[in-house]
């Protein structure tokens, strides 16, 4: 009965395999001028990968001495292509920019300038690099300029908006922090800018918690607070009590919340509310 049913399985899953390779398309064999291709084909299914090397005096276009491709979907992941084994690929700098050739390489005695990317400078201003029998001279380093900012503060219960994390930021670079729901800058909005000058961040904020007010801890007051609502680091603010003219001082300290008694109005302008 086993045997039957795993006979069944196979019948309806080797079709639909037939089927998935059918559907992608498959890749006529590259033209290879100056080398030669393993296994050799005239054409190859989707997902299949040939190696390939190239006669003396050539080498692959990419890294190694031989090199691979794969099929995807009728075409190849990079095209088999021999050079002149004196030519070069492009050199890697980092944090710099320079003119990408066209076929992918660079011939022998060809030189690159390059330019640093904002933040960064050449090191010991060099801007460029030559290509000499296959190997780059001197390649130029791209290092953090010395006016240049870091990574910026980090804040407890705060992040910085508008802003993609990177490495480096140029002098003058200009980050906005925002604080989380229930936190503010002391002294200002839930929001603070800071600088990059001279290598160096200005300083950061500090995030304080709000004071939260739930209505129902002070019904027993005889206070009236409608909604939940917070004050924030510092603020003070009165709150009407049932009584006609009269009212409760609040203050947020510390994330703390001090109030005092319900006060008539003359009273609180004498000075004797406590």
């Amino acid at each position: 009965m086993c045997v039957r049913y795993l006979g069944f399985v196979l019948l309806v899953w080797f079709p639909v395999v037939l089927h998935a390779q059918s559907a992608a398309q498959s890749c006529r064999a590259p033209r290879l001028n100056g080398g030669y291709l393993v296994p050799e084909k005239e054409a190859y299914f989707h997902g299949m990968t040939l190696s390939y090397g190239c006669d003396d005096g050539l080498k692959p276009a990419v890294e190694g001495w031989w090199a691979t491709s794969t099929c995807q979907n009728g075409s190849w992941s990079h095209e088999p292509q021999c050079i002149d084994e004196k030519a070069c690929l492009p050199p890697h700098i980092p944090n710099a920019k320079y003119t990408a050739s066209q076929n992918g390489w660079y011939k022998d005695e060809h030189k690159v300038r390059i330019t640093c990317d904002v933040g960064y400078e050449p090191k010991d201003r060099q801007v460029t690099t030559k290509c000499i029998n296959g190997t780059w001279s001197s390649v130029p380093v791209c290092e953090k300029s010395s006016d240049s900012c870091g990574e910026p503060p980090k804040v407890p219960h705060a992040v910085i908006i508008h802003q993609r994390h990177q490495e480096v930021y140029p002098v003058d670079t200009k980050l906005q922090y925002e604080c989380e729901d229930g936190y503010s800058v002391e002294g200002a909005d839930t929001t603070k800018l800071i600088f990059c000058f001279s290598g160096n961040w200005t300083e950061g904020p500090t995030c304080k918690a709000h004071c939260t007010l739930d209505p129902a801890q002070y019904v027993r007051y005889s206070i009236q607070v409608s909604g939940a609502t917070y004050l924030k680091e510092g603020e003070q603010k009165y709150f009407p009590c049932v009584w006609r003219d009269y009212s409760s001082h609040f203050q947020c300290t510390n994330g703390r919340i001090t109030f005092t008694r319900c006060c008539h109005t003359y009273d609180r302008q004498r000075g004797v509310c406590r």
